[in-house]
């Protein structure tokens, strides 16, 4: 009889082994290729003109606050244009703290998610707004956080900014290179992917995503509205705080002007073509419009005269941004990750005729 329980006992140990595996598959192959990246991109960065690793840093920053993003709106269904503000004031929150007070930059950074989060606390009763009236009073908040960066010298440095932030670092752990940072800031964002991931498949995410189809549906089946709303807002505006946090040590300067408002439309243009309901659609969307500017850039080395435009590419950066917002939303309203997975699995093409099927709303 304990003969069979001691057999019985390894199988169920290798059944969950083997269900964790397959649960995760996504993350561990991505995971993978991410370890591997700096081995055969570093060869390639003088031949193609981009430093690949130094570019998926910044990709790997702005997946975590993108990905809080899509929590908000594709999950949520809560439109926010000032996603910016979190971002900027985890950069500061952080900076400050390391530079004028001499935290560690690791307490620094925990610090740039609370003070993210209590700000979404305090700004959370615009959730009761909804459409367009809510995307116009986080469009706002934007606006409130730019000016306070510029006109709070004293604290903010101004127009002239803060420099001479400290490298990353965690306890016991100095990081002195840029592969060093690619894999710390990867390696956070990986962790924040995976419990992104568990969360809108908990019961948590499902009252979530009850909330985007119906706030009265919801409420009738026992969700409270409220309190969710508020806290994955405040979920957000954390990831955000971190990702801020992040971006001020990799930088090592940081000026307002690096957090106006067209940086809140640049992460909902990385929600909208990476995919809403998506986690990977955050990855996707990240990379996307990280990488653009980089691809122009490197155009001169690959193709040699180049017009005069595309050498002053950042001078057209935000009708570029605005056209691949409006044609995705036209054309594959899904977004990228869900087109070509239904590519994938249907055998049918990503894109939609908007003059024969219902955009998607």
């Amino acid at each position: 009889m304990s003969e069979s329980k001691d057999m019985g006992q390894p199988e169920r140990y290798s059944d969950k082994a083997l269900a964790f595996l397959d649960r995760y598959k996504g993350l561990f192959v991505f995971a993978l290729f991410l370890a591997l990246l700096p081995l055969w991109a570093k060869p390639l960065a003088k031949p193609l003109g981009i430093d690949f690793v130094y570019v998926m840093r910044l990709v790997g920053v702005f997946t975590i606050i993108a990905v809080g993003l899509n929590l908000l709106m594709g999950y949520a269904g809560q439109v926010s244009l000032g996603h910016g503000a979190f971002f900027g004031v985890g950069a500061y929150t952080s900076a400050i703290l390391t530079v004028k007070a001499g935290f560690p930059v690791w307490l620094g950074m925990i610090f740039a998610m609370l003070v993210a989060a209590i700000i979404g606390l305090l700004v959370a009763p615009v959730l009761r707004l909804k459409g367009h009236y809510l995307a116009m009073a986080t469009l706002g908040l934007g606006f409130i956080a730019f000016v306070f960066f510029r006109e709070m010298t004293w604290l903010t440095g101004g127009n002239v900014g803060l420099g001479s932030i400290p490298k990353l670092s965690f306890p016991g752990i100095e990081i002195k290179t840029r592969t060093g940072e690619f894999y710390a800031v990867w390696i956070i964002a990986v962790i924040v992917l995976a419990l992104c991931y568990n969360l809108v498949r908990s019961r948590v995410g499902r009252a979530i995503k009850a909330l985007h189809q119906s706030d009265i549906a919801a409420e009738s089946m026992g969700v409270n509205v409220s309190g969710y709303k508020i806290k994955i807002f405040m979920l957000s505006a954390a990831l955000g705080g971190l990702a801020g946090g992040i971006f001020a040590h990799l930088q090592g300067y940081i000026d307002p002007n690096q957090f106006y408002i067209m940086l809140s439309i640049e992460l909902v243009t990385m929600v909208v073509v990476g995919g809403m309901e998506s986690i990977w659609g955050a990855v996707a969307g990240a990379g996307l419009i990280i990488f653009i500017p980089k691809l122009v850039e490197a155009l001169p080395k690959w193709l040699g005269d180049v017009p005069a435009w595309v050498e002053n590419y950042s001078n057209y950066e935000g009708i570029v941004f605005g056209l691949i917002l409006v044609l995705t939303m036209i054309f594959m309203p899904s977004g990228i990750t869900r087109g070509l997975s239904d590519m994938v699995k249907y055998r049918r093409s990503p894109f939609i005729n908007p003059f024969r099927k219902r955009v998607v709303e």
